[in-house]
């Protein structure tokens, strides 16, 4: 085995996966000429000489105490490496990317990795703008909680020649890291305000057709998502042609735009909770009976009960207050459906959950065209989105378009979707705006003629569906056991958060080591309470937000054995204990309040 083969072999066993970039057999950028007594490498590069030698750069060394996720740009000397770990902790988790795949292509023939044994890595070569696996293993996962304690490291190579280039990358993970928090959750607050709505729109589930029953009731027919983009104004004349021969699925900005140009959508989709969507899309309109609601239970009760017998009410998944939900009702995951962030979003997954194909997006420009942010005879033509810097992307037709910041964030989450789904065609019929990547570009007239061409009535099939069968009395008891749980939990919380609190107002730096060792042995109890937040989906889905931060912040501190660590740890505790203590008490209070006891008792 040559050493080519002996270095693939060692990096195919690390636990953590690499994501090597295929390199060009031509592109060869520099020579290696070799090195001298000192370790330092000579390399040529158009018959230029340059050096890269192994010293250190000691004002970005980690810390040894504190687990880092450590960003070391350059592979090219493993000695490097190997010195700046040995001031990191054994559990830091070092992320080598390597910009230019020839310096890797070096080492795999002329350096041994047996000397990053011991070393938590990941290697990267792929671009800058191709890291989306490298962000799903370190965002998604507990690496995450090193995010507030990441460094970034250049070795001599990266520090003497080609800084801007690693500008990229710093650039790419830095936007990665903006995009996670967004995702994270809500706070306590928001998620509770949440809960509410779901416990007022509860009563509709039972009142409504069965979202299982629904899953697969269209296959083979195309779906129409139509979103309010701008370019929406030149083509919305050829959905008239697919009326009644595929699903129109409109998102709540458009609905009555389509309505004034003779088109009756088959599904309106909201997602937001806030009494501005009732306000501005469903107060004062007439919607046809023909149209169906399809919104999360989260949505403002009032919009629906306009919706009455018409709405689709999935649970909403990866959220765990409708895994608890769930539970709590008796259904199964054949009662949930994708929603991404967006109206859109929405409309996509009530497409996937019923088999169309093929999925057409209309109107989804995610991008400021001519005209501005939105099509004519919206919303937005009285209160227009506030400026924001600018930002591009590319568009349907190859040029640059301008974006927002959100916008991004939407399409990400669609080519996220839509790369997944394998059984699907997926269409760009907007004819504008952003490209959006995985989909086929056509003009909406074409569209038409290719797929519409036999009769479906949606009405009929959704009216043979039936509602959902759900066991109140059933319910009613598991939700009396909960607060039951609920509570012990949170006066063990308080009784132990009582002591901690007595621990911090007493705290004296000169204290006996018995006294010590004591607060050490209570603070060790407060694992029972942080383990028992994971067993429950409710208020893991409250906390997990503050949750996250808080384990972030716990990260930051350094793992020595000396009282400034030991005290703020304890602090963290505290923090910790009151969040779970105040949260199970509001969580109790919302269902107490907002669960319809009386009426399913009556009913039964």
């Amino acid at each position: 085995m040559n050493r080519f083969e002996e270095n693939f072999s060692i990096i195919s066993q690390q636990k953590t996966p690499h994501f090597i970039a295929e390199m060009d057999s031509e592109e060869v950028p520099f020579h290696y000429v070799g090195k001298d007594q000192d370790e330092v490498k000579i390399f040529c590069r158009n018959d230029q000489p340059f050096v890269i030698d192994p010293n250190i750069d000691n004002t970005r060394l980690p810390k040894p105490n504190l687990r880092q996720l450590i960003f070391f740009f350059g592979i090219v000397s493993l000695k490097e490496i190997k010195e700046v770990a040995r001031s990191a902790h054994k559990e830091s988790l070092f992320v080598i990317i390597e910009p230019n795949l020839y310096f890797l292509q070096h080492a795999m023939l002329y350096e041994d990795f047996k000397m990053l044994e011991n070393i938590n890595y990941i290697i990267v070569t792929k671009k800058s703008d191709n890291l989306a696996g490298l962000f799903q293993v370190l965002f998604y996962s507990n690496f995450f909680y090193l995010i507030q304690n990441a460094i970034f490291y250049l070795n001599s190579y990266y520090r003497k020649y080609d800084g801007s280039l690693v500008k990229e990358y710093i650039i790419k993970i830095g936007e990665a890291i903006k995009n996670r928090y967004f995702k994270i959750g809500n706070s306590i607050h928001d998620s509770l305000i949440g809960l509410i709505n779901n416990l007022n729109n509860i009563k509709a589930v039972s009142e409504n057709l069965d979202v299982a029953r629904l899953k697969n009731a269209f296959v083979g027919v195309p779906a129409f998502i139509v979103a309010a983009g701008p370019s929406l104004d030149k083509n919305i004349r050829h959905l008239k042609n697919a009326q009644g021969k595929g699903l129109i699925i409109a998102v709540d900005t458009i609905a009555q735009k389509l309505l004034d140009n003779g088109i009756v959508p088959d599904f309106i989709c909201t997602v937001e909770r806030g009494t501005v969507v009732w306000d501005y899309f469903y107060e004062n309109k007439n919607y046809p009976d023909s149209m169906y609601l399809v919104s999360s239970l989260v949505a403002d009760p009032r919009i629906i009960k306009k919706f009455e017998n018409r709405a689709i009410l999935p649970m909403r998944t990866n959220v765990r207050e409708y895994v608890w939900l769930e539970e709590k009702l008796g259904l199964n995951q054949e009662h949930y459906m994708w929603m991404g962030a967006s109206c859109a979003h929405i409309a996509m997954g009530l497409a996937l959950h019923t088999g169309a194909s093929p999925i057409v997006m209309i109107g989804q420009d995610l991008a400021t065209g001519d005209k501005g942010t939105h099509a004519d005879g919206t919303i937005y033509d009285e209160k227009p989105l506030d400026e924001e810097p600018d930002l591009w992307v590319k568009g349907y037709y190859g040029r640059k378009v301008r974006t927002r910041k959100v916008w991004i964030e939407f399409k990400r989450i669609f080519e996220d979707m839509i790369t997944s789904t394998a059984d699907r065609i997926f269409i760009n019929a907007t004819e504008g705006g952003a490209r959006i990547e995985g989909t086929q570009q056509q003009a909406l007239l074409d569209v038409v003629k290719k797929y519409c061409n036999k009769e479906c009535n949606v009405s009929i099939i959704l009216n043979d569906l039936p509602r959902t069968f759900i066991e109140w009395v059933k319910v009613e008891a598991k939700m009396r056991c909960y607060i039951h749980e609920i509570e012990e939990l949170r006066k063990n919380v308080a009784g132990h958060l009582a002591i901690l609190t007595k621990f911090q107002q007493t705290w004296n730096n000169s204290m006996p080591e018995k006294k010590i060792k004591k607060i050490y042995r209570t603070m060790q109890e407060t694992d029972v309470y942080y383990r028992a937040i994971a067993s429950d989906q409710l208020l893991l889905h409250n906390l997990q937000g503050p949750l996250m931060v808080l384990i972030q912040k716990f990260q930051t501190i350094e793992e020595t054995e000396s009282l400034i660590s030991l005290k703020a740890n304890l602090d963290v505790q505290i923090e910790l204990c009151e969040m779970i203590e105040s949260t199970a008490w509001l969580i109790t209070q919302v269902i107490e309040e907002n669960y319809p006891w009386s009426d399913y008792t009556e009913n039964v």
